[in-house]
Parts: C-alpha cells; sequence; structure tokens
C-alpha cells in the first residue's frame, strides 16, 4: 500500500498541465470568464492539432 497525501498536485497530470497553460501559454492579463474560456478553448485546439 502507499501513502498518497490527501492534495498532491505534482501527482495530478491535469494539474501540471493548467500549470503550464497558466504560466507559460496564457498572457498575463486579467480575462473575463468568457475570454478565459476561448482562450483555453484555443490552446486545447492547438493540443489536438499536435496529437494528429
Amino acid at each position: 500500500m502507499h501513502f498518497l497525501p490527501s492534495y498532491s498536485p505534482e501527482l495530478n497530470r491535469i494539474e501540471l498541465l493548467w500549470r503550464q497553460m497558466k504560466y507559460e501559454w496564457l498572457p498575463f492579463k486579467r480575462f473575463t470568464p468568457d475570454e478565459l474560456e476561448n482562450a483555453i478553448d484555443e490552446i486545447g485546439r492547438g493540443l489536438a492539432q499536435n496529437t494528429r
């Protein structure tokens, strides 16, 4: 049996992806909810194109 802490973002792949999106791929600015959703969608489309 392995012990895992209750919150361990370094072991969760989506947390690693979100950190990279937040600090490397998104511009450092204030977003409205709609702008943030559109920016994340655009990043997602770019990731989908790279997997083909």
